[in-house]
């Protein structure tokens, strides 16, 4: 699929740049005496590897369905986003840590003008590359591009924290550099939180839908004439949609219009929900 594709190419491509950005910040932040540099690059490097698991997860996800897996591949997609959170809450732990040592223990920071610079465009860079991931998770509603997307963003302000931390550390406050690093370990717990919550939902047979979307999709079925739709069940399964269809009809139709029925009431509901996978309709006699 072209949207895959797409999202699979913007994982490779940020698996380079924060790669690169990370090692620029790991620098600095070790000559300048930065913990908040310094943890953010930590952070950036796991980046990386976020961006790495979105990219696997992607390419698992489009396999075809197998003797094992009879539904395919899908949720795959979604696991790696909730590994993806785990490894996460490591990384903030281990920052954390850094930070309160740091706090305990001030010091005077140095190389102040390059560490300022590479944070702020670190910031920079990773706002631009957030809000591209943004669009793309969107027009392929991919779960794990989107929070891959959120964790950008998110990067993009604990680097400017980070900025921010060592520029107030100029001018004698000391300890804003670790204040700083903290901020930024409440940045990835804050993300981490959320992927976990949705991710387990949907590993679960969650539907990110609501009442009004089961109303909506009830309305698209009973726009073909003769149907009345007596149970709906929606799940949502990677980056779409699947769902169990019970309907009554006239008994006495035959199967070819049954089989008619079907196809018309599949064409109607995609017509709401455009990433719906599979939607496995079943009839009664409406008497019943």
């Amino acid at each position: 699929m072209a949207g895959f594709d797409e999202g699979k190419r913007i994982a490779k491509i940020s698996i380079g740049i924060f790669a690169a950005i990370g090692t620029v910040e790991l620098i600095f932040g070790i000559i300048s005496g930065s913990i908040a540099l310094t943890a953010d690059s930590a952070h950036t490097f796991t980046d990386a590897l976020v961006s790495a698991i979105t990219l696997f997860g992607l390419r698992v996800s489009q396999r075809a369905p197998d003797g094992r897996f009879h539904f395919g591949y899908h949720k795959v997609e979604t696991f790696s986003a909730a590994v993806s959170a785990l490894i996460m809450v490591v990384v903030g732990i281990f920052i954390i840590y850094r930070s309160y040592v740091a706090f305990i223990s001030p010091e005077p920071l140095t190389a102040h003008f390059p560490a300022m610079a590479t944070a702020l465009t670190a910031s920079i860079v990773f706002l631009f590359l957030g809000l591209i991931k943004r669009k793309s998770a969107r027009r392929i509603n991919s779960k794990a591009l989107n929070f891959d997307a959120f964790n950008t963003l998110k990067s993009s302000a604990a680097s400017f924290s980070a900025f921010l931390g060592i520029s107030l550390s100029y001018f004698g406050f000391f300890q804003i550099d670790a204040i700083a690093g903290i901020i930024i370990s409440g940045f990835i717990f804050v993300v981490a939180y959320i992927t976990i919550k949705e991710s387990s939902l949907i590993l679960l047979d969650a539907c990110a839908c609501n009442i009004d979307t089961l109303e909506s999709v009830k309305r698209l079925v009973e726009k073909v004439e003769g149907v009345k739709a007596d149970d709906i069940r929606l799940r949502s399964t990677g980056p779409f949609v699947t769902g169990d269809l019970i309907i009554k009809i006239d008994g006495k139709i035959t199967i070819n219009e049954l089989e008619n029925i079907t196809h018309k009431i599949q064409k109607s509901v995609r017509s709401g929900i455009p990433n719906l996978l599979r939607l496995v309709v079943q009839a009664k006699p409406a008497n019943e």
